[in-house]
């Protein structure tokens, strides 16, 4: 039976959706968390582009996946947007807002060479490997800061995927 895909890189992005849709551990041999039900596997990969390369072609090979999702925050470099705002940044879907993403391996310092409103560690690496794999995957994004402040907490990473999820669960179906 296929599954529908969520991609995290951090158990706290993780944590909110293994809550809501009440997934359960799985035992398995690869490195990385994966959590499932009866019709979701969510995987939390870490944040190098190795470790997701390897975590997202470990899920490819091993499940059958129908859709696949991937859920994150991101930095935006306009700061009139508000903390939290929901974007999808490789379809246009009515009721979400679209934007690009800049896909990074080391932090920026500033935003001033920047062409796309949204910056992330992991968007890029995930569309090549759906792209490989998958015609039905979305990039979904939450803005968590604006580059001139320190990271988000872990509390406020949780808080932010936990109030997006009504924003998006129905694109799970």
């Amino acid at each position: 039976m296929s599954k529908i895909l969520i991609h995290t890189t951090s158990l706290n992005e993780a944590q909110p959706i293994v809550n809501f849709f009440n997934l359960k551990e799985l035992t398995n041999p690869h490195k990385n968390t994966i959590y499932s039900n009866d019709d979701l596997i969510l995987i939390v990969s870490a944040v190098s582009k190795e470790k997701i390369l390897e975590s997202l072609n470990y899920i490819f090979k091993n499940f059958q996946i129908s859709k696949a999702f991937d859920l994150s925050i991101a930095s935006c470099s306009d700061g009139s947007i508000a903390l939290g705002t929901l974007f999808c940044t490789n379809r246009f879907i009515s009721g979400l807002n679209f934007a690009n993403v800049t896909t990074i391996e080391k932090a920026l310092q500033t935003d001033e060479n920047l062409d796309t409103l949204l910056v992330d560690k992991q968007a890029e690496f995930f569309k090549q490997t759906c792209k490989e794999n998958i015609q039905d995957f979305y990039i979904l994004k939450i803005v968590s800061d604006y580059f001139d402040e320190i990271e988000p907490s872990e509390e406020k990473i949780f808080q932010l995927i936990n109030d997006s999820i009504l924003k998006w669960k129905n694109l799970i179906k």
